[in-house]
């Protein structure tokens, strides 16, 4: 019998007694302090640049470029993070991209991506497309040194927007697209699979009054739930190599490994792994969850190699 690991339970249990009115203001503010107060020193790299890509349609999108080194030529990461499409930002996730940069010797790009409900559905997804366009030429202009081979990453709601871009661009011409690797991500946006039912709970920190809240901030109630899941998508033989985390005590786990049985069935490359004593967002955990947040980037790195 799995259980959720004894440290992650009592933080779990500790901020679940905390009330709090769900509002965009209250939800970003509580996140941000929640990842405050679980980061570690921060990764030092040869190069963190900001910039804004410009050309990107409606909205030009501000990304941070974490470089491991500059003495050769990386592949390119682009990593949507997560929040529910409504909450967080690449200052929250200025840890995880730092250490994946260390991790995996990638350039690491972080999109400042549109947030609902001021930017309502398709927003996030545009500007998630537009980064994969635009950002090899940015890089070329900035002189960082780049090599043609793009991945795609994200977790939660940031794992949607990446399966969203490997679907769209799979077999392009124009995007050298190799790899996507997706954290809990979710997929099924009619939330029909057992975990959703099993996982929405105190216990996991993550309620179906915080599940219907982060979903009605993007979407519109008239949106095709089931047109809009990368789940139920077209995937061929031209989709990346997959890799996909799940957690146990995730709502969205069964389908981050429906999604992986699709894939294999279309004769893709697909990996997944699934953490028995985790909930959704350890990522954010850097303290508690050191050890399994280490073995994620480990697992990264040997996908990509």
């Amino acid at each position: 019998m799995y259980s959720i690991k004894p440290e992650l339970a009592a933080f779990i249990r500790k901020n679940m007694k905390k009330k709090c009115v769900m509002t965009p203001i209250t939800m970003r503010e509580g996140s941000m302090v929640m990842a405050q107060s679980q980061e570690l020193p921060k990764v030092e790299l040869a190069g963190v640049e900001d910039t804004v890509l410009d050309s990107c349609g409606e909205y030009d999108v501000p990304v941070r470029i974490y470089i491991p080194s500059k003495e050769k030529a990386l592949p390119v990461l682009i990593y949507y993070h997560g929040g529910g499409f409504s909450i967080d930002n690449v200052t929250v996730y200025d840890p995880v991209c730092r250490r994946i940069a260390r991790a995996t010797g990638y350039i690491v790009v972080s999109p400042e991506y549109r947030l609902a409900p001021e930017n309502k559905y398709p927003a996030a997804e545009a500007d998630a497309k537009a980064v994969v366009r635009r950002i090899l030429p940015k890089l070329e202009t900035m002189h960082i040194p780049y090599a043609r081979d793009i991945t795609v990453c994200g977790d939660s709601a940031g794992g949607y927007l990446a399966a969203v871009v490997s679907a769209a661009f799979q077999g392009s011409d124009s995007v050298p697209l190799t790899h996507q690797i997706l954290i809990y991500p979710c997929l099924d946006m009619t939330h029909s699979l057992a975990s959703v039912q099993e996982n929405c709970s105190q216990q996991t920190g993550f309620t179906k009054e915080k599940l219907h809240w982060y979903f009605s901030q993007y979407f519109r109630p008239a949106d095709d739930r089931v047109k809009v899941s990368p789940l139920f998508s077209r995937l061929t033989e031209a989709m990346p190599a997959t890799l996909v985390f799940t957690a146990q005590f995730c709502p969205f786990r069964d389908e981050g490994q429906d999604y992986v049985r699709r894939l294999r069935e279309r004769g893709v490359r697909a990996v997944t792994y699934n953490y028995t004593n985790m909930v959704h967002s350890y990522l954010n955990f850097e303290k508690i969850c050191y050890d399994e947040i280490c073995d994620t980037y480990r697992r990264m790195r040997e996908f990509l190699r």
